[in-house]
C-alpha cells in the first residue's frame, strides 16, 4: 500500500499567502465519540479481517482509508456511464461507520420525458452484504425538471448519493442504479466489488475521515447542520474552478486550537515518451487555525475551498493533516485524488424549473432542494 509522504515533490512551488481567502472552517457537534483505547495488535491477514478490525493498530487504520480511496472509478459499459466513490465518516455511535456511496451519472445517457418540462428521474442502491449474506441497504432518489432537453455531447452528471451504517471491516457491495424514465427496470446500470470500511477508533493523534470533492455547494447531500454540498464521484474538475473539499477531525483537545494544512500536489508520472510536466507540482497549500469543540468527542467538521487557478491538465492529490497544537500530535495524511482538465466551452445555462431529491419512500419529491445537475467543478 502506497505511503503519502508529507513533503513536496522537487522543484515545486507552494502557493501560499494568496490563497488565505479560501477557508471557510467551521466545528461543528456531532454524537459522542467512541473513548479512545490504545492498539498494539498485528494487521490480521484479509481472510480473518471482519467487524472486529476495529482493533487493528493505526497503520491499517490508515491502509484501510487508502483502500477505500482506492475502491472508486467509473462504469462505462450498460445503460448509461457513471462515476462513483465512498467516503466514511464516524456516525457517533461505537463500532459503527456511516459510508456514503456517491455517484454521478452522465446526464446526456438518461432519458428525458416532457412533463411540462423535461423531467430526469434517477434511483440510487448501495448494499453491503458478507459471505453472500446482505448486511445493510440504503437508497435514494433525485428529480430534475429542466426547461431543455439536455444533448447527448454533455460532460455533466447528475449527481446523487446514498448510505449505510454498519460496523467496519470487510464486505462486497453492489451499486445499483436506475433509470426511472423507463418502465420494468429497462435502463439499469450496476457495479460490485469488495470493500474495507476502517475503523474510527482514535488513539493517541487526531483522526481525518475521508476526504470529499464537491463541485458546488446547495447540493442534497448534508454532512452537517447548514452544509449542503454537490458531491463530484467523478472526482473531475476545470482548471477555472474552486470546488469544494469537506472532512471531519476526531480526537483532537477539547476547546483548545488545532492547526489544520490542505496542499494539493501534482501526481503526474512520465510515460517514458520524453513527455515533462511543465505546471507547477504543489499549486497550493492552505494553512488554517480553528478551535476544537468544547464538548468531549465531537469532531471539528471543516469545509475549505481549493484555487484551482495555478493547475494544469492532469491527475493530482488533495492532501489533508490536521495537529492538535495542545499535544503536539499529528494525524495521519489523508488524501483524495482528483483530476483537473481544461475549461468547456459551454451553450447558455439551463435553467432548473424544479429540483429535488426524491425520497425513496415513493413519496413526491422535495422541491426546496436545490441540486443543479452540473457535477464537473466548475
Amino acid at each position: 500500500m502506497r505511503r503519502v509522504r508529507w513533503t513536496a515533490a522537487p522543484g515545486s512551488s507552494v502557493a501560499t499567502g494568496s490563497h488565505a481567502g479560501c477557508l471557510a472552517a467551521m466545528a461543528l457537534a456531532v454524537a459522542a465519540l467512541a473513548a479512545p483505547s490504545p492498539s498494539g495488535a498485528q494487521e490480521p491477514a484479509a481472510a480473518d479481517r471482519g467487524a472486529d478490525s476495529a482493533a487493528a493498530p493505526a497503520r491499517s487504520q490508515d491502509d484501510a482509508f487508502a483502500r477505500l480511496a482506492a475502491e472508486a472509478g467509473r462504469v462505462e459499459s450498460g445503460a448509461f456511464p457513471f462515476d462513483f466513490q465512498h467516503l466514511c465518516f464516524y456516525p457517533g455511535t461505537p463500532d459503527s461507520v456511516e459510508m456514503v456511496t456517491a455517484a454521478s451519472v452522465h446526464a446526456g445517457r438518461v432519458r428525458g420525458v416532457f412533463d411540462g418540462g423535461w423531467k430526469y428521474e434517477l434511483a440510487l442502491r448501495i448494499e453491503l452484504s458478507r459471505d453472500g449474506v446482505p448486511v445493510a441497504s440504503g437508497e435514494s432518489r433525485v428529480r430534475h425538471v429542466l426547461n431543455r432537453l439536455i444533448p447527448p455531447s454533455t460532460t455533466d452528471g447528475f449527481p446523487l448519493q446514498a448510505s449505510v451504517v454498519v460496523p467496519p471491516g470487510e464486505y462486497d457491495y453492489r451499486i445499483e442504479v436506475r433509470d426511472l424514465n423507463w418502465n420494468e427496470g429497462r435502463s439499469v446500470n450496476v457495479r460490485e466489488g469488495h470493500i474495507t470500511i476502517p475503523s474510527f477508533e482514535v488513539g493517541e493523534a487526531p483522526l481525518v475521515s475521508s476526504v470529499a470533492v464537491a463541485a458546488d455547494s446547495g447540493g442534497s447531500w448534508t454532512p452537517a447542520p447548514g452544509v449542503n454540498l454537490k458531491l463530484n464521484a467523478a472526482r473531475m474538475v476545470q482548471t477555472d474552478a474552486r470546488p469544494y473539499v469537506y472532512f471531519e477531525t476526531y480526537g483532537l483537545t477539547p476547546g483548545a486550537p488545532y492547526r489544520g494544512e490542505v496542499r494539493l500536489v501534482s501526481t503526474w508520472r512520465p510515460d517514458g515518451s520524453g513527455e515533462r510536466f511543465e505546471g507547477v507540482w504543489q499549486p497550493f497549500q492552505l494553512q488554517y487555525r480553528g478551535t476544537a469543540p468544547d464538548e468531549s468527542g465531537e469532531p471539528a467538521r471543516s469545509v475549505l475551498r481549493l484555487d484551482m487557478k495555478d493547475t494544469r491538465p492532469g491527475p493530482y492529490e488533495v492532501q489533508v493533516r490536521v495537529t492538535d497544537t495542545v499535544t503536539g500530535r499529528r494525524s495521519a495524511v489523508r488524501t483524495a485524488g482528483i483530476r483537473v482538465r481544461e475549461p468547456e466551452q459551454r451553450g447558455p445555462e439551463v435553467p432548473v424549473t424544479e429540483v429535488g431529491p426524491g425520497r425513496s419512500d415513493g413519496d413526491a419529491p422535495d422541491p426546496d432542494v436545490d441540486d443543479a445537475p452540473r457535477e464537473d467543478g466548475t
